[in-house]
């Protein structure tokens, strides 16, 4: 599903308010929704999976997102056949915790409404999400900010050492 996503969002026409490199972090596995097989009356697979968006994804993830899979697949498959996806009901979804940089959501993806609601506010932490980044308007990008902690917390542990070593 990503790699379709990746490929339809280097697709997208010039014009596009979306091609942009600033969306691009939206495209990755751990932000994608999950799919489970559709099943019919008989309780049967059709062959289609239905698509659950995640409750907390803003108004312009959700946008962003519906744009690049309404783009034209550059590389279908050589068989000519995608699984077709449906939507489904959101879910209310938690966002997952992430070790790398950019696997972790963006301020700009989650709805700051959702977030606002008190189970949901232990997820405002950068474990879960990040600020924008210089392309949206912030001073730094994330990668600088948690470089800069990485420092400090080294820079700490060095002094730290060395006041053991004269005690």
């Amino acid at each position: 599903k990503v790699e379709v996503r990746i490929r339809k969002f280097n697709n997208l026409p010039a014009t596009s308010e979306y091609k942009d490199e600033k969306y691009r972090a939206a495209l990755t596995e751990s932000l994608m929704s999950p799919d489970e097989d559709e099943v019919d009356d008989a309780n049967k697979k059709t062959g289609r999976f239905i698509s659950h968006a995640a409750t907390y994804r803003s108004t312009l993830m959700s946008e962003f997102l519906d744009a690049v899979d309404d783009a034209e697949d550059p590389s279908p498959p050589a068989t000519g056949k995608y699984t077709v996806r449906v939507k489904g009901e959101a879910r209310n979804l938690p966002l997952v915790a992430a070790k790398k940089i950019e696997n972790r959501a963006r301020r700009w993806m989650v709805s700051t409404a959702w977030l606002a609601l008190p189970d949901n506010k232990k997820f405002d932490a950068p474990s879960y999400i990040l600020d924008n980044g210089r392309a949206w308007g912030d001073p730094k990008d994330p990668e600088e900010i948690l470089a800069g902690q990485k420092r400090v917390k080294e820079e700490k542990r060095l002094i730290s050492s060395r006041k053991r070593i004269k005690i």
